[in-house]
């Protein structure tokens, strides 16, 4: 797991859990009580117990370490928040501002995507492309390395995109685990001229160096 803090004027942090624990997420299903589909609220009372200690394992002393402990009562939301927040960042990478933030918690900022985008001043998922028989729509840039202009997209398959703006997480985490092989660069891309990176939880990127662009005055 994966979580990144923005420091101010003190830089990026990025923090890593890797927990070889032998905990178990309770299943959920869609429709079902605890599924991800369901708004949840946060949890004040997680404790925030200063130190963890870590046994030792791997040749490795036994140790101390911060960080909040989920309790086996809290599981189920864990599993919950977990997802919805892996729903909130594929919804912020296709642009779409209003989907981010119904995926949010409150101490997560879901203020910040609740406010109107403008396609001038933040991304909006308007555009598409197609490769092969598949549609992605997302979001698209241009921006300026040096004197070469790059356009940027960034976006999911229509389908499973769909679904996360419908508020369906359960249904996009079945789809795109049965789909995770079909996402490979052996799609035909040949008209896109530029890297292209596809993944298998059905997003892509892809890179194109745009044609210089000469004016001239009357």
């Amino acid at each position: 797991m994966l979580s990144t803090e923005l420091m101010g004027q003190g830089g990026i942090v990025v923090n890593v859990l890797e927990s070889p624990g032998e905990a178990l997420l309770p299943l959920r299903l869609p429709g079902s009580p605890g599924s991800a589909d369901k708004e949840i609220r946060d949890k004040p009372d997680i404790p925030y117990p200063n130190t963890i200690r870590i046994p030792a394992r791997e040749g490795r002393r036994t140790r101390n370490v911060d960080g909040f402990q989920v309790g086996a009562d809290d599981l189920g939301w864990f599993g919950q928040l977990l997802a919805r927040t892996g729903a909130a960042g594929l919804a912020a990478f296709s642009g779409g501002g209003q989907s981010t933030a119904r995926y949010l918690t409150a101490r997560q900022g879901r203020e910040h995507y609740e406010v109107p985008a403008f396609s001038a001043t933040s991304s909006v998922d308007d555009a598409e492309i197609e490769f092969g028989d598949v549609k992605f729509v997302g979001t698209d840039h241009v921006f300026r390395m040096g004197s070469v202009r790059v356009e940027a997209f960034s976006g999911m398959t229509e389908d499973l995109y769909g679904l996360l703006k419908q508020g369906h997480v359960e249904d996009y985490r079945r789809m795109a685990y049965e789909l995770r092989s079909a996402w490979n660069g052996n799609r035909e891309a040949s008209r896109w001229s530029g890297p292209i990176s596809f993944h298998a939880d059905g997003t892509v990127m892809a890179l194109s160096i745009l044609p210089i662009r000469r004016r001239r005055m009357p």
